[in-house]
């Protein structure tokens, strides 16, 4: 039985499927209900109903061998138990206007149990509901590990997707055989949610936990259900007994839409997370000069051959931009880190020549290993600060043929004040504009058991805690103008730098989605898109292709080496990015400071464009894209802005129309084109829809200001 609330939502919480107990709620949609049905099918608790507003379950059978939840004990003489929600015997039921409190007991050994209590709340205001789970244990027993929640059987049918929160994003295929594995924080997971979702219609799956703890979301799909799991872990010498509870909430729910509707749930809880608190853009203390940056080089050469081709780049992109220096030491890259002093001859002069042709410098570091070879290692004993596994081993790591970097452990007082001295030596000694430091938003984080370092032997924020803390020490020894920034996007950092790159996010059967930009942007700088290889250039459309997106997604374009761009054969490649760059200094009200609104569709003379391009790490990929990409932006102020990109060599005619707009049709906007040199032209007009003509290989700015 199921009772319908008009524009209210239920959750339907109850022992069994014939016996449901309906809690009324306000929702997001403007009618229907959300019902999640808990039964018992098999003698062990099932989720066995997750229906929104249409009508869709998006649950399948449940198996005598699915779980809900499950835990993994470590008690008296070290003995190991792993007890599920298969094991659990429903002891109570708690009810409330809007939860239910399920108590269960679980055997843990011959005379003692466990008191597990599964809460699901329900929202106030949107389609979802929020799940907690916590266990009294018995006297010698601890949690090591949780996996929580756990979805065994979100139904597969034809044409579903996923979004996950890898680098920018992807979006999956949910067929059988798919796989996805976010170690969190990381590149792989810079996010805590994923979202499946199939005509116009989606289920929510997020992990709100505002410390940002390590985890694992895991997701497998067959050939009729995929699974989700959630999995952390606790810190081994915590004390035994008493009650453990997961340290978040579950949100889990139905919405209407797509990614872009999923993240913006999602985006609603990170603004009381601890990263989540620094505010907008243009209200937070970043270096202006990298709030006004529109492109970035790079290189790889030697102090002279960098001056030589950073001239060459001012006459030819005729705007200031900036230089990300790579090799700038004298030791090999990725080789006897942190040993990066004494710099290359000329790198002294080599900064003062560029910041005197309007460029900002920004050098590499790495912040997250160091080599065992290296001169400090063995002077200042950081063997002592480097990640210790369960057994007492280091954890190295090969990006050069054999020669091994070890990981260090972030909270380790030792590594950070390494790390903050090097950063402060290169911003008063030598300086620099920025601090690039490799690796701490991308990599994935790792259980340190050493006691000496002052953390919970296996905890879940040694990672995050860690590199926060190391993060305010080097903000400490920088001067305010200049810029912190990392590799990657792990959300959780994001308040502690000033700008993140994004260049991971895989080249792959997965499509590249704007997950990322549809939560933080206006609350982030981001910078590149993916890497560009000598093949981007010789093939040309995959250039263009990761510079078009970089500009529509809002992010400082670039980021390829100035010996790459200024070479005779990619001489069209490089007009397009100049004239992307140039026409980013017309949006900044859009890109830095406002908020994506997601992607639209040019109509018009818009045809598809498709080929082969040289995948990241070897292998080819497939390419298939509009011709002209759009995408939609609110300014602070309230206006709306449009975003362009033609990557072909013919102008094309389309036209836009924003979304949400309609209603503002009959009165008169000011809607103002620009192009890579400026404004083009300004008229009132009650017409939402615009139709332009994007040069070739160019772009354009569309902004709507006011109405009357």
């Amino acid at each position: 039985m199921t009772i319908g609330y008009n524009r209210l939502a239920c959750i339907a919480l109850g022992l069994c499927l014939f016996a449901m107990l309906l809690v009324p709620v306000r929702a997001a949609t403007k009618s229907g209900e959300l019902r999640l049905a808990l039964g018992r099918p098999g003698q062990h608790l099932a989720f066995t109903q997750l229906v929104g507003p249409d009508g869709r379950n998006w649950l399948g059978a449940f198996s005598g061998g699915d779980v809900v939840w499950k835990l993994v004990l470590k008690g008296p003489n070290n003995a190991v138990k792993e007890i599920t929600s298969a094991d659990a015997r429903l002891s109570a039921v708690d009810e409330t206007a809007s939860r239910r409190v399920l108590s269960a007991t679980v055997p843990v050994g011959e005379n003692a149990a466990a008191l597990v209590k599964l809460t699901i709340r329900a929202s106030k205001d949107r389609s979802l509901s929020y799940w907690s789970l916590s266990a009294a244990l018995p006297e010698g027993w601890r949690v090591i590990q949780y996996d929580f929640p756990v979805l065994p059987n979100i139904r597969v049918e034809k044409g579903l997707k996923m979004a996950a929160p890898y680098g920018w994003g992807l979006e999956y295929d949910v067929k059988q055989g798919m796989a996805y594995d976010g170690a969190y924080p990381s590149a792989c997971a810079a996010m805590q949610f994923v979202a499946f979702y199939r005509d116009g219609q989606g289920l929510y799956v997020g992990i709100h936990d505002p410390k940002g703890r390590q985890k694992s979301i895991i997701v497998r799909a067959g050939a009729d259900l995929a699974s989700f799991d959630c999995r952390g872990w606790a810190a081994v010498d915590a004390k035994a007994g008493g009650t453990f509870t997961v340290p978040f909430d579950a949100a889990i729910g139905t919405f209407a839409g797509d990614y872009y509707d999923a993240a913006q749930i999602y985006r609603d809880f990170t603004f009381s997370a601890d990263w989540g608190k620094a505010g907008p853009v243009s209200k937070r203390v970043i270096p202006q000069w990298l709030k006004n940056n529109d492109l970035w080089l790079m290189s790889e050469l030697s102090p002279m051959a960098d001056m030589r081709l950073a001239r060459q780049s001012v006459d030819y992109f005729g705007q200031p931009f900036s230089f990300h220096w790579y090799r700038w030491h004298q030791i090999p890259q990725d080789v006897l880190f942190p040993d990066y002093f004494p710099p290359k001859p000329g790198f002294a002069g080599g900064v003062e020549e560029l910041q005197g042709m309007g460029i900002d410098v920004m050098p590499y570091i790495n912040g997250r290993i160091a080599d065992p070879n290296s001169r400090q290692w063995s002077s200042e004993h950081l063997e002592k600060a480097a990640v210790k596994l369960e057994n007492g081993s280091l954890f190295p790591e090969e990006y050069v043929p054999k020669a091994l970097l070890d990981v260090m452990c972030p909270s380790a007082a030792q590594w950070q004040d390494k790390i903050a001295e090097i950063s402060g030596r290169l911003a008063t000694q030598y300086g620099v504009n920025g601090v690039y430091i490799d690796q701490i938003g991308a990599a994935g984080p790792l259980r340190c058991f050493d006691p000496s370092h002052g953390h919970p032997l296996g905890g879940d924020l040694v990672w995050t805690d860690g590199y926060r803390t190391m993060l305010d020490k080097i903000r400490g020894r920088l001067p305010s103008e200049v810029a912190l920034t990392t590799e990657e996007d792990a959300e959780c950092y994001i308040d502690k730098f000033d700008a993140q790159l994004l260049v991971n996010t895989p080249t792959s059967e997965q499509t590249p989605i704007p997950l990322f930009p549809s939560v933080y942007s206006g609350r982030v700088v981001t910078f590149g898109f993916q890497y560009v290889g000598r093949g981007d250039f010789r093939r040309s459309l995959p250039f263009r292709a990761k510079m078009a997106r970089a500009f529509v997604w809002g992010s400082q374009v670039g980021w390829v080496r100035t010996v790459d761009v200024l070479a005779p054969d990619s001489a069209d490649e490089a007009e397009f990015l100049r004239n992307l760059a140039h026409c980013r200094r017309f949006g900044h009200q859009f890109v830095v400071t406002g908020k994506f609104l997601g992607m639209l569709d040019a109509q018009g003379d818009n045809p598809r464009v498709q080929c082969d391009a040289d995948a990241t790490f070897g292998g080819l990929y497939k390419i298939d894209l509009p011709t002209v990409l759009a995408s939609q932006w609110l300014a602070e102020d309230g206006s709306i802005g449009v975003l362009l990109a033609n990557m072909s060599d013919e102008p094309r005619s389309v036209t836009v129309t924003p979304r949400g707009t309609e209603a503002k049709s009959s009165a008169k906007s000011t809607f103002r084109i620009f192009g890579p040199d400026g404004l083009i032209s300004a008229a009132r007009t009650t017409s939402v829809s615009q139709t332009v003509t994007v040069p070739a290989r160019s772009a354009l700015i569309l902004s709507m200001e006011g109405k009357e």
